[in-house]
């Protein structure tokens, strides 16, 4: 991306400071680099994500929680990995007010490290309030439109409360905060 925006620095920090636009373009870029087709058509404001491209993207809010939550091998954890935060997560209690190298702490059921805490993770949905009460049963992918995206996991200035798998808040698209990163995927 030729900078790293992010306020800590360091081998294995997640990059913080990037808006969901900067998102969802690394995808593209690192898509391209490695021969993939890119999940994103971006023009200005407007992104649109091509389903059936090989590239990386961001993970939709229920792809982000099933994995958070240890997938098919959940044992039912508040926290993604553990009921007790301090083992799986940075946060307020426990982060010295900055992120931490990834992998410090437990992972989850699926090996995956840092789905609670240390820095809130952009998902691919628009935010809406009330989604879950009316999205499809099966694969529900968000609103089409909307003002705000969907932010998952809480971070290093989070409370416990913020860290559960089921959590979620929201941000503007463009908003790059010291506390704010992402996640990627593949799908194919």
């Amino acid at each position: 991306m030729g900078n790293n925006p992010s306020r800590f620095k360091g081998d294995n920090l997640p990059v913080e400071r990037v808006s969901w636009y900067d998102a969802v373009e690394f995808c593209n870029r690192l898509s391209r680099k490695e021969g993939l087709t890119p999940e994103y058509t971006i023009s200005g404001k407007d992104v649109t994500w091509n389903r059936s491209a090989d590239g990386y993207r961001l993970p939709t809010e229920v792809e982000w929680e099933y994995a958070a939550r240890g997938g098919n091998k959940s044992r039912g954890y508040r926290f993604s990995g553990s009921d007790d935060p301090k083992e799986v997560a940075w946060y307020s209690a426990n982060s010295g007010e900055k992120t931490h190298p990834v992998g410090q702490k437990k992972p989850n059921e699926l090996g995956i490290y840092d789905m609670s805490g240390n820095v809130w993770e952009w998902v691919w949905d628009w935010y809406d309030s009330d989604h879950y009460s009316s999205s499809p049963a099966s694969d529900p992918t968000g609103p089409y439109t909307g003002s705000l995206r969907v932010l998952r996991g809480g971070s290093w200035r989070s409370d416990a409360r913020d860290l559960r798998s089921a959590n979620r808040s929201s941000g503007g698209p463009s908003v790059s905060l010291i506390n704010l990163g992402f996640r990627i995927v593949r799908t194919k």
